[in-house]
């Protein structure tokens, strides 16, 4: 069948709806049947391989992958490369998915790289080799960048690794910036077999720079490089270190330098990953870092939804934390920052987190709860989070949410959920 090509933004979107989407499903399996490399391979090669146009970094890990590949994006932008950034999901919308110079793609750019895969979708409709929803925008932006002529492509794994979508980029530096209990029903309940899925983003003779792993999760990733030759770089939690001014001390810069959006532990441990990666991919082209450059780039950083503040009034915490050790790291960080107590908490988490432990951590966030639903088919019902918790009020609708937190006077923080971040985020800018 012959597709019609794409006019605007808003048919690409309804255009986009039609391929089976995993992100919006709360179950699925996990299989090479599901998310099979091979259709994806073949798809882009159909394409050109565009892929392959420009060198590429691979980002993987449980958590802090985002944050590390847009701090990344920041550091070699600032030496004046062109970079193209793929990241998922999105939080406000869907072109921040694909980014070139930091700026997101624009409706006009999409519809033309969607277009551009017409004829190769055409002879894959309706059969096993239809690729999904997240298989297409990754070849998108994989042409996207091409017709940009990036010089450098940073890709954030989707899902896993292994059977991830972007692995099968021939990448030429890759990290892992964590492992932990996550997605349990899809890729593991231990964390060796995780790390397993994870570190399929190994390649042969390829550097991989990985964070600070729990014990049984390294042993996995060493094995893996270390079958693979490639070459393992672990950073330490000293790599980056918070004085008592405020500056931070990157190791192997000269002089400390200020970082004010880049709060708590969880943020430092994904600088030191995206600085060691980006000290790599200068010494590969013979080059060195700047002190001018990075003071530069961590002074001007932008790291949304992620600890993010906003001066309002009473003051508002927005963050995306849904994982045990990230609900750790931002209470650390809003201590560290001296956010005032009693502070209120408005709360979603999605059905596949570890709800238990995760809501046990609640107090060290807030001390007043709201308990709100940020996405209808993803999220636990407010009403289940409340019971499970004990106490706190149930407000369905974000908005609404966020009223009744700013009416009572008290310090906000919005977290357990990148969703519910989206759908206030855009407000608190404005």
């Amino acid at each position: 069948m012959r597709m019609k090509p794409l006019t605007d933004f808003r048919e690409f979107r309804q255009f986009l709806a039609s391929f089976t989407n995993y992100e919006r499903l709360p179950t699925f399996r996990y299989d090479s049947r599901t998310l099979g490399l091979e259709r994806m391979r073949s798809f882009v090669h159909d394409l050109g391989d565009p892929q392959n146009a420009y060198p590429c970094v691979h980002v993987g890990g449980t958590k802090g992958k985002g944050t590390t590949t847009l701090m990344l994006e920041a550091l070699l932008g600032a030496d004046g490369a062109r970079v193209g950034t793929y990241t998922s999901p999105h939080i406000e919308h869907l072109c921040e998915r694909i980014r070139v110079g930091g700026a997101p793609i624009s409706g006009d750019d999409i519809v033309a790289s969607a277009n551009a895969t017409l004829a190769a979708l055409e002879r894959r409709l309706g059969s096993p080799d239809s690729p999904t929803f997240f298989e297409l925008m990754t070849a998108i932006a994989m042409l996207h960048f091409s017709k940009a002529a990036v010089d450098y492509a940073i890709f954030e794994v989707g899902l896993g690794g292994r059977l991830d979508a972007t692995n099968i980029l021939s990448a030429r530096w890759s990290a892992l910036t964590s492992v932990g209990l996550e997605h349990t029903d899809l890729l593991g309940d231990s964390l060796a077999q995780i790390a397993t899925e994870k570190a399929g983003i190994i390649r042969p003779s390829t550097p991989v720079v990985c964070g600070e792993l729990p014990t049984e999760a390294l042993e996995v990733v060493a094995a893996v490089a270390e079958e693979r030759g490639a070459p393992l770089v672990e950073t330490r939690s000293d790599d980056v270190v918070v004085g008592a001014d405020g500056t931070v001390r990157i190791e192997g810069l000269d002089r400390p330098v200020r970082a004010h959006r880049v709060r708590g532990p969880g943020l430092r441990t994904d600088l030191a990953i995206a600085w060691s990666l980006y000290r790599r991919i200068l010494a590969d082209d013979h080059r060195e870092p700047t002190f001018d450059t990075v003071r530069r780039v961590l002074e001007e950083l932008e790291l949304p939804a992620r600890v993010e503040m906003f001066d309002v009034r009473p003051p508002v915490c927005l963050d995306g934390a849904h994982t045990v050790e990230s609900i750790n790291a931002l209470a650390t960080a809003l201590d560290e920052i001296e956010m005032p107590r009693p502070r209120t908490l408005v709360f979603s988490l999605a059905s596949d987190k570890r709800c238990a432990e995760i809501l046990a951590r609640l107090d060290a966030v807030g001390d007043d709860l709201i308990f709100t639903l940020a996405d209808p088919v993803r999220s636990l019902t407010p009403e289940d989070l409340r019971d499970a918790f004990g106490r706190g009020e149930v407000i369905e609708d974000p908005h609404a949410a966020l009223d009744e937190a700013l009416a009572r006077g008290k310090p906000v923080v919005i977290t357990g959920s990148i969703y519910l971040a989206g759908r206030l985020r855009k407000r608190l800018r404005g």
